[in-house]
């Protein structure tokens, strides 16, 4: 199949606005125009891509599938025109790297600044989110290596170990359980709690062992920092459970309380997750083997 860059976009435009018109008016081009490209990728495919109704189109299952590699395929076309205008200056190489927020703020400043010391001709681009986020990203080619919480599955991706870390429990520091040496979660549930957003993989994976002992969290406040749960639980609005490493890097320690959970399931790995190792460029397999190590 040879699918025409101007057709894609059209496509991927007329999925977004739900629309043929607006697709022609994103695109530039008449009605007639879009339904012709449209017309012409469904005849590539051997597949019908929308379905049409009086409020406009939606994508089939072909369709949807579709649209995932067509936007995987312009954003890979976009990085290298990204890439080559900069090898055209003299630069050697870039790399896209999605972490979730323990693996950002615990581990790689560390671990990129001893790599970008070593290859002074490579960049790396790092964009922070959510664990499901990262794979996402890294499945759809819009980053070449993605850091998560092994909590999740990856199918279809090559998987390296990166980093353990252990989750704590923090809570101001005059709280009845601050002078405890280890705890159970169990002990905790009785209490309020601040934690991370509902998508992400450490909230879930806390909310689903809440749920296996017939409990649900009481959460009262939720935030996308670990930073933010660690303050919002100084100052007594109610416990956390978080990676030992982000309870460490916390700017005020002498007034927060860390607790080690005694469950075993506390220990949290992190993994590396790239489409294909060997298909990566030699500079980001070297920067994977950095983070492995």
């Amino acid at each position: 199949m040879h699918f025409d860059l101007a057709d894609l976009k059209v496509f991927v435009a007329a999925a977004e606005q739900g629309s043929l018109t607006a697709a022609g008016r994103h695109c530039h081009l008449a009605l007639a125009a879009v339904s012709k490209r449209i017309a012409r990728l469904e005849a590539q495919t051997g597949s019908a891509l929308f379905t049409r109704g009086k409020q406009g189109v939606a994508t089939t299952p072909a369709g949807a599938v579709f649209l995932r590699h067509a936007r995987a395929w312009l954003y890979d076309i976009q990085v290298l025109n990204a890439e080559l205008q900069e090898h055209a200056r003299g630069f050697r190489g870039l790399v896209r790297l999605a972490a979730n927020t323990n693996a950002m703020q615990g581990f790689l400043p560390e671990c990129i600044g001893e790599y970008l010391a070593r290859n002074r001709q490579v960049d790396v681009r790092i964009e922070e989110g959510l664990s499901v986020e990262v794979l996402r990203r890294v499945a759809e080619g819009r980053a070449d290596i993605g850091i998560y919480a092994a909590t999740l599955e990856a199918p279809r991706l090559e998987l390296f170990p990166f980093r353990n870390d252990r989750l704590v429990a923090v809570m101001a520091a005059d709280h009845a359980h601050a002078g405890a040496a280890e705890i159970r979660f169990e002990q905790l549930l009785d209490e309020d709690f601040v934690g991370l957003d509902g998508e992400a993989a450490i909230q879930a994976f806390l909310e689903e062992k809440a749920s296996a002992l017939g409990r649900r969290l009481q959460l009262r406040v939720g935030s996308r920092s670990f930073d933010a749960v660690c303050r919002f639980a100084q100052c007594g609005v109610g416990v956390a459970v978080v990676p030992r490493s982000a309870a460490q890097r916390f700017g005020e320690p002498g007034r927060l309380a860390v607790v080690p959970l005694a469950d075993d399931w506390a220990e949290r790995r992190l993994q590396i997750a790239v489409r294909s190792y060997e298909a990566l460029p030699a500079y980001a397999r070297q920067l994977v083997d950095a983070l492995r190590g």
